[in-house]
């Protein structure tokens, strides 16, 4: 047999003596504890095909569009209704994390490999996609405002280990 566990809130009216030395005790705001209200997806797979499965589904959960409806004056004759810059649809494990139009015609550019190294037998795999053509590139930081290059990472010498 097997067993599914969830625990979603916690509280404790004594220490319990790990490490915090109080009750973990949320009353919240009537003092009948904390609500929590949400939504829990379980997929059940193998290890080798979990991640085709979760990566694409908690991508699509994340950027889910919001529908807004506001008055207006309706549909004009030059309203489009759709656009894409590419040529072809991206590999579907290649996410476009955005596209910000930045000063002197530049454009900064993101874009995410969904897995990771040996996480999926298809999706971990290099991509090179030929959507666009692209003039020049200079590679930044996450953050888009440095390039790479400029990057001066911290380095920790730990006391121990």
């Amino acid at each position: 047999p097997s067993l599914v566990a969830s625990q979603i809130h916690r509280r404790l009216l004594y220490d319990d003596n790990r490490g915090v030395g109080e009750a973990l005790n949320e009353p919240g705001a009537g003092g009948q504890g904390l609500v929590i209200r949400g939504r829990h997806l379980l997929l059940l797979d193998t290890v080798e095909a979990a991640a085709d499965r979760h990566r694409p589904l908690a991508q699509a959960l994340l950027t889910a569009p919001y529908p807004l409806l506001l008055p207006g004056l309706g549909p004009s004759p030059s309203f489009q209704r759709q656009f894409s810059g590419l040529k072809r649809e991206l590999p579907p494990n290649i996410h476009l994390l955005s596209l910000i139009p930045q000063a002197g015609g530049k454009v900064l550019l993101r874009l995410e490999h969904q897995f990771g190294r040996g996480e999926s037998s298809n999706g971990s795999q290099p991509t090179l996609f030929s959507a666009f053509s692209i003039s020049s590139v200079q590679e930044m930081a996450l953050g888009g405002d440095l390039p790479l290059a400029a990057v001066k990472r911290l380095h920790w010498t730990p006391a121990t280990g």
